[in-house]
């Protein structure tokens, strides 16, 4: 699961953007990436119409869009950092909608990963404080020893 480790990128986003434009840009770095399948931008956007992503978390508003793993070529993640936050809504229609600072596009190859990163993923966000250093210090090392040892 490590391999999501590898192709690894941080984004910066200054502008106002919709949920709709932000996720088509991600999806269209993991494509320039040779990362994902032509096609993978319009299965992201639909999938997140049907299955929403967004979490309230402690510190920030964070989503985890993602596709199947078929459309997946190489495992990796694309870390967006929001200066103006995205709405999107919230994963399992609870809480309402959350305004994410922060959000992890995941490129899982591997069905079986997938929970176990999302594991990981998971307790990364429940913690305040490193949320609050990514998004204002793009301190990605503290996401990434924090995989590692999770073992994800």
């Amino acid at each position: 699961m490590l391999s999501v480790l590898n192709s690894l990128q941080i984004i910066r986003f200054e502008q106002v953007l919709d949920r709709r434009e932000l996720l088509t840009k991600l999806a269209d770095t993991a494509l320039q990436n040779g990362w994902v399948k032509e096609g993978f931008t319009q299965v992201l956007l639909e999938r997140e119409e049907k299955y929403p992503t967004g979490i309230h978390a402690p510190g920030s508003g964070i989503a985890i869009p993602h596709a199947d793993a078929e459309w997946t070529l190489v495992p990796g993640m694309i870390v967006a950092i929001l200066q103006q936050p995205v709405a999107f809504e919230p994963m399992g229609g609870q809480g309402g909608e959350v305004q994410a600072h922060l959000v992890f596009l995941l490129l899982i190859s591997d069905p079986d990963d997938h929970v176990a990163f999302l594991s990981a993923l998971a307790d990364f966000i429940s913690d305040a404080e490193k949320i609050h250093q990514l998004r204002q210090d793009n301190e990605v090392s503290l996401l990434l020893n924090h995989l590692k040892q999770a073992g994800a």
